[in-house]
């Protein structure tokens, strides 16, 4: 599948995918959409003589999509309070990590996660590539 995941920063930082993966077996366990076989009786789409549909099917139009594992970089100089905004294939950052900086007097955190922002917290002197794990929805 063609990853459509675009990141924006809000600063002189880039954002560098090195690859995405699909998480088919993690998906949000409070959606429970895809149980009902996208079809309840006297709605549309319906079986002829208004039957239901049959659960739990795999594919819906309407099926929250998997959970994807971004892994990329950092691969130029973050500041503090630098953002990464997700849109397109995800838009939700439901978890994050950052690596080391390899310097011992400078740090890059997470700092926060709203919806498709992740906010990193940068104390002295970056480097570049550091890297940076995502879980999306």
């Amino acid at each position: 599948m063609t990853n459509t995941i675009t990141y924006t920063t809000s600063g002189s930082a880039v954002f560098t995918e090195d690859f995405c993966l699909d998480l088919y077996a993690g998906t949000d366990q409070d959606d429970t959409a895809w149980l009902d076989g996208g079809a309840a009786a006297g709605t549309a789409p319906h079986y002829p003589g208004n039957l239901d549909g049959f659960a739990a099917r795999q594919s819906d139009g309407v099926a929250t999509k998997g959970l994807k594992l971004v892994c990329g970089r950092m691969t130029t100089v973050a500041v503090d309070d630098e953002t990464i905004t997700l849109t397109g294939g995800a838009t939700k950052v439901l978890s994050a990590m950052s690596g080391d900086t390899s310097t011992a007097a400078s740090s890059l955190m997470i700092k926060n996660t709203t919806d498709g922002v992740l906010q990193f917290t940068v104390t002295g002197t970056q480097v570049a590539n550091v890297p940076v794990w995502m879980i999306v929805a």
